[in-house]
């Protein structure tokens, strides 16, 4: 009973640990803390390279500077491998936490779900598409996934790489949206993650 009990308490202190380090809310006081939007040069003709047993499609050129709202990791589903982590992240008015306070967000089945608090929110939903993102982060070195993992919501984080589609074996294909204001399924971005920096 004495070693259950002290496998117990590593754990607890391990859990704990990740959260301080790597889950646990950075705040941040009201006001635009990200206004640009992200930048996108469209890549004609796409580019192609090997990764990870994967064949890589280069569709754009992505630069983005957000406000990190959730960070979901996944394990067990088809694309963990390849991206563990996906980023909700939001920009421009959403990345104020005056507006942010009044919004719920979750993340579930690589989906990004947001929800008012209140009835009368200021934002249209035409704004909150356009602004929010939910990436799905191919790292594109070991650096990368550490920094990824160490991410912290609240903080201004600044992703640089390439959008990519995602070929790979048995037929499997992943594809990017090319555009902010798609909702539903194929609306997320796959960032091939050359770069990531955090404040």
């Amino acid at each position: 009973m004495t070693r259950v009990l002290a496998v117990l308490l590593v754990l607890a202190a391990l859990g704990g640990w990740h959260w301080w380090t790597s889950e646990r809310q950075v705040h941040r006081p009201p006001g635009i803390v990200a206004p640009d939007e992200p930048v996108q040069v469209d890549l004609d003709p796409p580019q192609t390279f090997a990764a990870n047993g994967y064949t890589m499609v280069k569709r754009a050129r992505f630069d983005i500077t957000a406000r990190l709202l959730r960070k979901e990791r996944y394990r067990i589903d088809a694309e963990a491998g390849l991206a563990p982590f996906d980023l909700g992240v939001g920009w421009g008015p959403l990345s104020d936490s005056e507006i942010l306070d009044q919004l719920e967000f979750s993340q579930m089945g690589r989906f990004f779900y947001w929800n008012p608090k209140r009835a009368d929110f200021p934002l249209s939903p035409r704004m909150m598409i356009t602004h929010l993102a939910q990436i799905h982060v191919i790292p594109a070195s070991a650096d990368v996934a550490a920094r990824l993992s160490s991410l912290r919501p609240g903080q201004v984080v600044s992703a640089h790489g390439f959008l990519v589609d995602v070929r790979g074996p048995g037929g499997f294909a992943w594809n990017t949206s090319l555009r902010r204001d798609d909702t539903g399924g194929g609306a997320c971005e796959i960032l091939w993650a050359e770069a990531i920096e955090s404040d």
